[in-house]
């Protein structure tokens, strides 16, 4: 697939889902609508921009094919079962323990294995606990939004 062609498909797949997104807010008022307001602004621009880079490279022409590197088959489908997964066991665990999980696992699978896997887990680890404590301060401490909770936590 032409580089082109894959900027663009990818700018308007992101344009849908922050149109899926803005309709699903429809019923938010007040601050719990500031943080889904923000994401589909910074999705839209975001699709705006790749249809805009697909549209200009399309113009410019001699856009080779972009089948260089082949799709890592078995990484998206652990991707995809670990999304699955984490939504199922939130309830279970809770918001802040799934999503720790849930980082770190999907972490040490799209690594850098050249590194070693100790250094790769430590990094995971460093990755989930910076990520998992700016969404507790922002959501819980700062927006007073309420996250998911669990039978364990």
């Amino acid at each position: 697939m032409r580089s082109s062609v894959a900027d663009i498909a990818s700018g308007l797949a992101v344009l849908v889902m922050a149109g899926v997104f803005h309709a699903q807010s429809g019923d938010l008022e007040g601050v719990s609508l500031l943080f889904p307001r923000m994401l589909v602004i910074f999705m839209a621009l975001g699709g705006i921009y790749l249809c805009g880079l697909g549209m200009l490279k399309g113009r410019k022409g001699g856009d080779a094919p972009q089948d260089d590197e082949p799709v890592a088959v078995g990484r998206v489908g652990i991707i995809s079962a670990g999304a699955i997964a984490y939504v199922a066991i939130i309830p279970l665990l809770g918001f802040y323990l799934a999503s720790a999980l849930y980082l770190f696992g999907m972490s040490m699978v799209l690594g850098d294995a050249s590194r070693g896997t100790r250094r790769k887990a430590l990094a995971s680890a460093a990755f989930t606990v910076v990520l998992c404590l700016s969404v507790w301060i922002g959501f819980a401490m700062l927006l007073g939004v309420p996250t998911p909770e669990g039978m364990l936590f």
